[in-house]
């Protein structure tokens, strides 16, 4: 979808977000920026990181948690750029792929979980019943490190960029605790479903 979006002739350069149209009333920028990509090889580098963490992840989380996930990062990266004023463009998904990534490794971190029961359930229940059968995973702990490694050092002015145009650091970093909010919020309603459920359980 991302290179649909980029190939498309004007697509890109309609979507993206530019603070002068933004302030005449383009709120909806805030979103399509994030779809559209500032030249293909951007794009192409973000649709391949795209497909690489569903693919890591599709054993893992329920798609709902991934989608919520996804949602709260993109929410994260849409509030840097509308409030801040030295942000004059912005286009790319890199920052919300940060969040997803980040809020996966925050939903799974210190559970212990055995990908593939009832990962796939699109509901509330699913929300938090993976299977708690064996070890805690490793790895959400080392990609939260590695994570805000990065970002940290993106924050610093520390990581030059790979690409010919100025990359916007604080997309990453807004992404990042987007999916970390997100990734709080709905462990948080998932415990509450859960407790609900169960009261009423006793209740019969």
């Amino acid at each position: 979808m991302l290179l649909v979006l980029q190939l498309w002739p004007g697509l890109p350069a309609a979507w993206r977000f530019e603070r002068p149209r933004f302030e005449q009333g383009g709120w909806w920028q805030l979103l399509s920026a994030q779809w559209v990509h500032l030249s293909l090889p951007h794009a192409l580098a973000n649709a391949a990181a795209l497909l690489l963490i569903a693919w890591l992840l599709r054993s893992w989380l329920s798609t709902a948690v991934q989608c919520g996930l996804l949602a709260g990062a993109v929410a994260g990266v849409a509030a840097v750029i509308a409030l801040d004023p030295g942000c004059a463009y912005y286009a790319g998904l890199s920052g919300a792929l940060h969040g997803w990534l980040g809020g996966a490794a925050a939903w799974l971190a210190g559970r212990r979980s055995s990908p593939g029961l009832a990962a796939l359930r699109p509901t509330a229940a699913a929300l938090d019943e993976a299977a708690e059968t064996g070890p805690s995973p490793a790895w959400p702990w080392i990609m939260l490190a590695l994570l805000g490694f990065k970002v940290g050092l993106e924050s610093a002015g520390l990581l030059p960029s790979a690409w010919s145009f100025a990359l916007y650091w604080p997309s990453h970093a807004a992404g990042l605790a987007g999916g970390l909010l997100a990734a709080c919020l709905m462990r948080a309603w998932a415990r509450l479903a859960s407790a609900a459920r169960g009261a009423r359980q006793q209740g019969r």
